[in-house]
């Protein structure tokens, strides 16, 4: 995880400076706290193309509280890994805020996640073995990973009016090392994911998000297998 101090604000902060902390610090989220300094919600780089970009509001008069995800889904300081990533997998989300007695003490992340359960793959061969031979569950926590990352970048290119076809290569989930996924596999199981669901399309090297897709993805981003 990452540690506190973390950046936060307040929930009457404007979007505006937010914005400009999350880009002068290289963060991709900042966790609201309320007028007791208690946690209350979190701002993603999701939530201000979705509730900023995409409702034309202005980031100067628009204040934290106006986008920010909330109520804060969050995790005990005592909780194990597996519990980690089985709220992150519900939820849908790739950012855990860790609080005791509401105080923040960090923030777990998908990343954080898959380094974990990479050493302790390289500490025990037998892991690996373990994780080659359940391919159904590795499809699908990619597909998962592939198609959050998808919806990101086709919110981002459309509100940069940018092309909304994607190189595959460019995704983050196909690098993810503790599956050790050769190109083989990517485009074998999204091009199984193409004719079993008809969610994206495979043209060559690159990737689109279909019409069925996106009614998905506004209905629910969750369960995309």
């Amino acid at each position: 995880m990452t540690p506190a101090p973390l950046d936060t604000a307040n929930l009457t902060d404007n979007v505006d400076t937010i914005i400009r902390i999350m880009t002068i610090k290289n963060k991709s989220s900042v966790v609201i706290l309320n007028a007791l300094k208690h946690p209350e919600g979190i701002i993603t780089e999701r939530d201000i193309v979705r509730r900023l970009v995409f409702e034309s509001k202005d980031a100067k008069l628009t204040q934290a509280a106006d986008i920010m995800s909330s109520p804060l889904i969050s995790i005990n300081d005592d909780a194990l890994i597996y519990d980690a990533t089985m709220i992150m997998s519900k939820h849908s989300i790739r950012r855990l805020p860790i609080i005791k007695d509401n105080a923040l003490l960090g923030i777990v992340t998908t990343t954080d996640l898959v380094r974990a359960l990479y050493q302790e793959n390289r500490k025990d061969g037998s892991l690996h073995a373990i994780a080659r031979g359940n391919l159904p569950r590795n499809k699908k926590f990619f597909i998962w990973n592939f198609m959050e990352e998808l919806c990101d970048k086709y919110e981002e290119a459309r509100s940069n009016n940018l092309t909304t076809v994607f190189k595959i290569k460019d995704f983050k989930s196909t690098e993810l090392p503790i599956f050790a996924q050769s190109k083989p596999f990517i485009f074998q199981t999204l091009k199984e994911y193409e004719q079993d669901k008809g969610f994206v399309r495979i043209e060559d090297d690159a990737v689109t998000i279909t019409s069925k897709g996106l009614l998905k993805a506004k209905e629910s981003r969750r369960d995309w297998d």
